[in-house]
């Protein structure tokens, strides 16, 4: 049996009918591997556009919440002028859809930590009023906030 296909059995297969179903299959083949490889090339630009919006988002969640806290706690009788920092962690819960066939995964974001900078830093009263808030308002454990001036 050769290995090699010369050029004159080559002519030979193109002129039958199964030369032609062959050439006919391997072309619908390429066609279709061709498409595939852009879908799975589209899906990874997709993805990538989509952790890049998924980060913007979550630093600009991450700064209305410090926004937010800020103006709260500004409130509060001792506080003064305020600054916030919070940091956040990226959480992934995977949860099934209602078919329990389908995979859904979701990324929420938890606030890991809270700085609090005001001028009523100093005072104990102030320090365990804007604690209790920050606690109250993001259910952590008050190790995980500072409170200083």
């Amino acid at each position: 049996m050769k290995a090699v296909i010369g050029f004159g059995e080559i002519k030979e297969l193109i002129k039958s009918e199964k030369g032609i179903k062959i050439i006919f299959a391997a072309g619908l083949i390429l066609i279709l591997v061709i498409a595939f490889s852009g879908l799975f090339t589209g899906r990874s630009a997709k993805n990538n556009e989509k952790e890049r919006c998924t980060v913007e988002s979550f630093a600009d969640y991450e700064s209305g919440l410090e926004q937010r806290l800020t103006e709260i706690l500004s409130e509060i009788e001792g506080v003064g002028n305020v600054k916030v920092m919070i940091t956040l962690d990226k959480t992934e819960q995977t949860e099934y859809g209602r078919n329990s066939d389908m995979l859904i995964s979701v990324t929420a974001p938890e606030v890991r930590g809270v700085i609090v900078v005001c001028d009523g830093g100093d005072s104990v009263n102030v320090k365990e009023k804007v604690t209790d808030a920050v606690s109250g308002i993001f259910g952590i454990n008050t190790l995980h906030i500072s409170v200083t001036r």
